[in-house]
């Protein structure tokens, strides 16, 4: 009896640790976000070709995208250049296209 209970205790924390390892998705570190964030603001404002520009906040999608997106506008006074960005996470790249007149607010 004694050895089935340690065998069955044995088999369930192999079990938990294969499935914790490999199956299950952890929490990202709020120092991984902030260089997350950093790396998208980095790329969609350098795609953007924007010399003063002023990013937005991150606008994420659900995981099965794969991308965020983000709205890099011209901080100089009279312009109404923006940019929206559309990061692949994958990959790693940022996307472009003009979305002149949009807005949203600044990065904090």
């Amino acid at each position: 009896m004694t050895r089935r209970l340690i065998a069955l205790a044995a088999t369930v924390t192999l079990a938990t640790t294969a499935t914790v390892a490999g199956g299950i998705a952890h929490a990202s570190s709020p120092a991984a976000w902030a260089q997350f964030d950093k790396r998208v603001t980095r790329a969609c404002v350098a795609a953007s070709g924007i010399r003063n520009a002023r990013p937005s906040t991150i606008v994420g999608f659900d995981d099965r995208t794969g991308m965020v997106a983000m709205l890099v506008s011209d901080r100089t006074r009279g312009s109404s250049m923006s940019k929206l960005c559309l990061y692949n996470k994958r990959t790693q790249k940022a996307y472009v296209d003009d979305a002149e007149m949009w807005s949203a607010p600044p990065q904090r």
